[in-house]
């Protein structure tokens, strides 16, 4: 069943938009086993946990639980959402993400609401609250993280719950970061995807001698420059915070944790500290 399609790029972040769709198109039959967020059990096994989490603070309701998934791509969280009996809608610019999540859901027996569209362009025109909105791995995509959280809190319901997981957080130490970052990027090229191994060194190295793009302000080589817009400087998640204790959410969680995308990047990063990532959940007040 094909799903709903009412993308329109015309709004001021349609370069970013028009970028995450081409870099996805690229990367979406790898994601699942490419991306820690997707691939790592100890990242999945605290999916769970804060699924169940949230499950107790939105206690039970006279109906079903209605989440959005904004950017929810293969499906990483929507699954385990959908497995508790939720009503779930996905929101995605990638149309190449969703299609693999529509036979992920219809293989599991599930029928999730797929909407092609930007989630800022969704919520605008839907008359739809909802008792879960999440964000995995999304906000840092956006060309305009603050405004989107905003947008997506003043649709949550009276004890709803605002949950996003997997940005990054701004470095104390943004050189030795990105030092740090091509290392890791180079080990998950050889232990996950050699095939693109010599265009990845080639790319990042162009990227460290060529000019800034005018309109963003960094070397532009590929469509994944522009996608992931606040990879390399980070999301900040105290004006998230700030945002959403201004609107009247309870921070119920907010931690961070050493990130990478390999384990041994992983382990090593949790003594420097040098990448973290963030989640927060937070409960709108009655």
């Amino acid at each position: 069943m094909p799903f709903n399609t009412t993308l329109k790029l015309d709004s001021p972040e349609s370069s970013v938009i028009e970028a995450n769709v081409e870099f996805y198109r690229q990367i979406a039959p790898k994601y699942d086993r490419y991306e820690a967020c997707a691939s790592s059990p100890d990242l999945q096994e605290m999916i769970d946990r804060d699924v169940e989490h949230i499950a107790m603070v939105i206690g039970t309701r006279d109906r079903p639980v209605e989440c959005l998934d904004c950017g929810g791509g293969t499906g990483n969280l929507t699954l385990k959402l959908l497995r508790k009996g939720w009503s779930v809608t996905v929101v995605d610019v990638s149309s190449d993400m969703l299609a693999i999540l529509q036979n992920k859901a219809r293989r599991a027996g599930f029928s999730p609401s797929l909407v092609h569209d930007s989630f800022a362009d969704y919520l605008a025109r839907t008359r739809k609250s909802f008792d879960l909105i999440s964000f995995s791995s999304v906000l840092h995509h956006l060309y305009a993280y603050l405004p989107g959280v905003a947008i997506a809190a003043d649709c949550i319901e009276k004890r709803g719950v605002f949950y996003s997981c997997f940005d990054p957080v701004i470095s104390a130490n943004p050189r030795v970061a990105e030092f740090f970052d091509a290392f890791d990027t180079l080990l998950a090229k050889l232990a996950l995807d050699r095939r693109d191994l010599v265009p990845g060194v080639v790319r990042r190295l162009k990227k460290s001698f060529g000019s800034k793009d005018a309109r963003h302000h960094r070397p532009v080589i590929g469509s994944g420059d522009v996608a992931e817009y606040h990879a390399k400087t980070g999301v900040d998640d105290r004006a998230i915070t700030k945002l959403l204790k201004d609107k009247g959410f309870t921070l119920i969680d907010h931690s961070r944790w050493a990130s990478g995308r390999t384990a041994p990047a992983r382990f090593v990063n949790s003594r420097l500290r040098l990448m973290e990532s963030f989640k927060i959940i937070a409960q709108r007040g009655t």
